[in-house]
């Protein structure tokens, strides 16, 4: 084998990257966050994840909230009276808890 002058060597380096694991990681990642904001909204939004299940609603009666959501709010809820029946007892520190007793238009 001889050499010439004209000779040259040529090397060609090509790198392909077939590298589908960022993309999965990626994926994965947005499944993640998304099924946590849907359960961050499930819970009740991210209010009710800085409090706890034993401090929530606890002495709300006096705070202008229907927190049981069952229609009335504060002096119109019968949960916010000692002797509910006859709407006596009005207590702002007692807690709003039973939504199914609420009445429509509130205190007779």
């Amino acid at each position: 084998m001889t050499s010439k002058a004209e000779d040259k060597v040529e090397i060609v380096v090509q790198v392909e990257s077939k590298d589908t694991s960022s993309k999965v990681i990626l994926i994965m990642l947005i499944i993640v966050l998304v099924g946590l904001v849907i359960a961050v909204m499930m819970r009740g939004g991210p209010d009710a994840l800085l409090s706890s299940d034993d401090d929530r609603g606890v002495g709300n009666c006096g705070d202008g909230i229907d927190n049981d959501k069952g229609g009335q709010a504060d002096r119109d809820d019968p949960d916010c009276y000692a002797n509910p029946e006859v709407w006596e007892g009005y207590d702002p520190s007692r807690t709003e808890a039973n939504r199914d007793n609420d009445p429509p238009g509130g205190r007779p």
